[in-house]
């Protein structure tokens, strides 16, 4: 058995011992100075490793505490943000936006590149970009953004290769 192998038991109750703090209100700084972790990530971090690890039916009752609490929340300004209170409006949506996190409700952001630029493409822009700011500053433009701009083959001459 390995160090790390005769720790992890120990950690692990540590970790845990996190989470029932976490659960009771407890900043990750105060948990990460009653339990001994150098700093608030420490004890955060634990958290973390112990969730995505094998604690479902723990992570399960963690959800559903921290559901109960945004739903507690959400109950106490509603009626204001529903009133007008624009502070308690945004609240209300920060509380939202929190529970569809919690929940898994948000679906990942998918971002669709099209038309990657080419070498070719890049520094024609760059030394059409390098040329306007040249001209607004009335000073010649180097030969070789020049010969750039003017579409010199790539194969023939490589504008940032002198």
């Amino acid at each position: 058995m390995t160090g790390n192998n005769v720790r992890q038991p120990d950690e692990r109750l540590k970790a845990q011992r996190c989470l029932e703090l976490r659960r009771e209100g407890q900043t990750w700084q105060e948990i990460a100075d009653q339990l001994g972790y150098a700093d608030r990530s420490g004890a955060r971090k634990a958290v973390e490793r112990l969730l995505d690890r094998t604690e479902f039916e723990s992570v399960d009752e963690y959800r559903v505490l921290e559901s109960d609490r945004l739903d507690a929340l959400h109950a106490a300004y509603w009626t204001a943000a529903l009133a007008g209170n624009l502070d308690a409006a945004k609240l209300v949506l920060r509380i939202s936006a929190q529970r569809c996190r919690l929940l898994g409700l948000d679906l990942p952001t998918r971002v669709a590149v099209e038309g990657v630029p080419t070498g070719e493409d890049f520094a024609v822009t760059a030394a059409r970009l390098f040329s306007e700011i040249v001209e607004a500053d009335k000073t010649p433009l180097p030969d070789f953004l020049t010969s750039a701009l003017e579409g010199a083959d790539a194969a023939e001459s490589d504008p940032w290769v002198r």
